[in-house]
Parts: C-alpha cells; sequence; structure tokens
C-alpha cells in the first residue's frame, strides 16, 4: 500500500506540471490602428487580463503583448477593449464594506470584456470578487453603472443625527442611469427598476434597447453554452485495509488487518466554475463503502494458549466535498486530477472481541480524512478514476491503539447529463 501511495503522489505532481497550451483564432489592434490576425491562448480570463499570450503563425514563437500597446483584441467569443475609466473599487465583502453611499472613484486604464454590442454597449470588469459593468451609449464615454453596498454608521431621526452600526444599505443609482441614458419606446421604466446588478439581467436590458434601436439586432458578444453541472454515477471496486496507527516506539497494538475488495457506488453531483475554459469543477459524492475482516492472535500464558479473535465490520456513506482540475487533450477527451475532504458516516459498524467464547462488541467510529485522485474522461459522459484514500483514523478500541482505514479505488463513471 505504501508502494502504492508513492506511486498515487508522483502521478499527481508529473500531471500537475502538465498543461495544454491552446490557442485560437484571433486579433488585436495596437495602438496605431493596426489589426493583426493571430492566434491567441484563450484561457477563458475570471479576472480581465492585462496582457495576452500570442503567436502571428502556428509554428511560431510566442510573444506577450501588453495592455499599454493593445487597445483592442478578441479570440472565440471574447472581445476585449482598453478604455480609461473611473472605475469604484470598494469592497463588497461584509467585513470590509464602506461607510460611504458614494462610489470612491479611481482613474485606471483596464481591458473591459464587451458583452453587448450595438447601439447601446455593456461591458464587464472583474478582479476576485469585485463585479462592475460600464456601458456606453453611441459615442458617448464609457461610464460605470453605479451599484454599492455600504455600511450605515449614522441615520437621522427628527432631525438628530443617531449611531447605528448593524445596518446594510445600497447605492442602486445604476437603474437611474438605465432609464435616464438607455431607454427606449418599447422600455418601461418598470423595467431599469427590475433590472438587477447582474451579467444576465444587465444583457437583457441592453438587448431589448438595441432591439428597439434596430429591429434586426443580433447580440454578436453572445457567450457559448456552457456545460456547468453533471450528475454521474460512479460505481467501483475498493481495496482497503485497516492497519493499527499506533506511534513507532509505543505499546504494540494488535496488529494490521486483511486488505480487502469490496464493491463501491457512488453518485456525484458536479459543478463547473465558469471561467478558465471550464477546467476547474467542485463536486460532492455521497458513496456506500464497506469492509469487514478478521484478525487471529494467538497468546500463551501458563495455564495453555488462547485465541483471540478480532472481527470488524465497517460500513458507511462517504461524503467527498473537493476540487477537481481538467487537462484537455481534445474537444472530447481530458485528463483530470482532483482532491476531497471526506466526512464520514458510519452505519451498523461494528469492532468485536471473542476470547473463551466471551464476546465484547462496541461500536466502530471513524473520523475524517481526505483523498486524492487521477482520471480520464471521454465526451464529456464516459469516465474512470484511480482514488487514493489517506489514512482516516477511527476511535479507540477497547485498549489498543486506535486504527486507520486506507483505501485505493477503481471507479467508473457515467454521467446522465
Amino acid at each position: 500500500m505504501k508502494k502504492q501511495s508513492l506511486l498515487f503522489l508522483l502521478m499527481i505532481l508529473s500531471l500537475t506540471g502538465y498543461a495544454q497550451i491552446k490557442f485560437e483564432q484571433g486579433y488585436f489592434i495596437d495602438n496605431n490602428g493596426t489589426k493583426t490576425e493571430c492566434l491567441i491562448k484563450n484561457v477563458d480570463w475570471h479576472d480581465n487580463p492585462s496582457q495576452i499570450e500570442y503567436k502571428v503563425s502556428e509554428g511560431a514563437k510566442a510573444k506577450m503583448g501588453y495592455i499599454k500597446n493593445i487597445k483592442e483584441f478578441a479570440v472565440s467569443d471574447l472581445k476585449y477593449v482598453r478604455e480609461t475609466v473611473n472605475i469604484d473599487m470598494s469592497s463588497e465583502e461584509l467585513n470590509h464594506l464602506s461607510a460611504t453611499k458614494n462610489p470612491e472613484f479611481k482613474e485606471a486604464t483596464l481591458f473591459l470584456k464587451h458583452i453587448v454590442q450595438g447601439a447601446a454597449n455593456l461591458y464587464q470588469y472583474e478582479e476576485g470578487n469585485l463585479i462592475r459593468y460600464f456601458y456606453q451609449v453611441g459615442d458617448k464615454d464609457i461610464q460605470q453603472l453605479i451599484y454599492k453596498t455600504y455600511r450605515v454608521t449614522q441615520e437621522i431621526v427628527n432631525g438628530v443625527a443617531k449611531e447605528r452600526t448593524n445596518k446594510i444599505d445600497k447605492n442602486n443609482r445604476y437603474k437611474q442611469q438605465l432609464w435616464t441614458d438607455v431607454k427606449c419606446d418599447n422600455i418601461k421604466e418598470s423595467d431599469a427598476v427590475k433590472a438587477n446588478y447582474k451579467k444576465n439581467s444587465l444583457v437583457k436590458y441592453f438587448v431589448k434597447y438595441n432591439k428597439c434601436k434596430d429591429p434586426s439586432f443580433v447580440n454578436t458578444r453572445k457567450q457559448e453554452d456552457r456545460d456547468l453541472f453533471n450528475l454521474t454515477i460512479r460505481p467501483g471496486i475498493i481495496f482497503s485495509t485497516l492497519y493499527d496507527s499506533k506511534e513507532t516506539g509505543s505499546i504494540s497494538g494488535l496488529g494490521d488487518f486483511e486488505s480487502k475488495t469490496n464493491f463501491r457506488f457512488g453518485i456525484e453531483a458536479e459543478f463547473i466554475l465558469p471561467f478558465n475554459k471550464n477546467k476547474w469543477g467542485i463536486f460532492i459524492e455521497p458513496t456506500y463503502q464497506s469492509y469487514k475482516s478478521n484478525l487471529e492472535i494467538e497468546e500463551t500464558t501458563f495455564i495453555g494458549t488462547n485465541t483471540r479473535t478480532f472481527t470488524v465490520d465497517y460500513k458507511s456513506i462517504e461524503l467527498p466535498i473537493g476540487l477537481r482540475h481538467y487537462l484537455f487533450l481534445s474537444d472530447k477527451s481530458k485528463l483530470f486530477i482532483n482532491a476531497a475532504y471526506v466526512v464520514d458516516f458510519e452505519f451498523d459498524s461494528t469492532f468485536q472481541e471473542e476470547i473463551n467464547g466471551i464476546t465484547k462488541t462496541k461500536d466502530f467510529r471513524t473520523r475524517t480524512n481526505v483523498l486524492g485522485g487521477i482520471g480520464y474522461k471521454y465526451n464529456n459522459r464516459y469516465s474512470i478514476e484511480a482514488r487514493y484514500g489517506m489514512g482516516r483514523k477511527s476511535g479507540k478500541i477497547f485498549s489498543t491503539s486506535s486504527y486507520s482505514y486506507r483505501s485505493f479505488s477503481l471507479v467508473l463513471g457515467y454521467s446522465l447529463f
């Protein structure tokens, strides 16, 4: 089992160091207005980039292009434009909320993601948890749609300021901006009032405006459909053992139980994160597993030899919650590595000792552990994974040391959707 563990970890490290570099057809426009058709490395940026990696041809050496030299670039269904704008960088995290209602602007030169292009343009800027939307009507300057969550530290009651530190409010000025600057005959004031400061809601509003201005309007910046959720049936074989986890140098425990081979069955829900070309996912997989084994120990005393028989009967529902990373080999084929924290819910699990016809039984309880896996997925439906579960300690058993449960699994998968 130790050799398996070492081999498994080495495989994870080697795969972690591997990543396919995929360049896709695109272009960029430099400060002189020159448009260069090229291949751009499309990493489906979560945070708006400040530079790109590109090749002028398939066999050419990759180069870096920086925001100071590029006015605009596009790759696949993505388009970014460089603009110097006023942006409110106030935090949206509850522990760091500003006590000021008005936006706290700072000037910055950014690549803004173009998400609606027409008579009125909609742009997005994202950095960590910060998301800001910008708009432009006709040839007017690009402005931020103002939305801010802030902490109210005072309120006025009958003309008197009173302290109040437990209230959070929102500045929704963007709704007034929409109704004032982005309105048309088919748009009602209620449309602006109901618009949320979310991508889908704002896209819907701007598309409606552009269709009013031009009935033939089509949003050329429409994003591709993404497979953001997978439900997968995952049966497999599990090779497991229960070993004495007593530290070296302490009084010897009972010894190790035999390795056993059993069936396991899981149902996995996977949520694909909507950035970096669907390379990251979060999964949860309730899994049934079992382990049953005996251990016999002969003890010689002054009155003869006794045989002590220990029986462990362990059944549980494991609940791994983890992170997965995909490494694409082709449009239909991909490798993946994952790691998870496992909560274990054992049931009807016992540890039994029998000697001279006398039986003692104790509930078998376990703690949490972690696991890692390497796998392959084809056509986004069929998969196979090798998975290693680190030692999961049990509670103390009788007067002996605690035990640890360790496993190695081969898991097949079939995604229902």
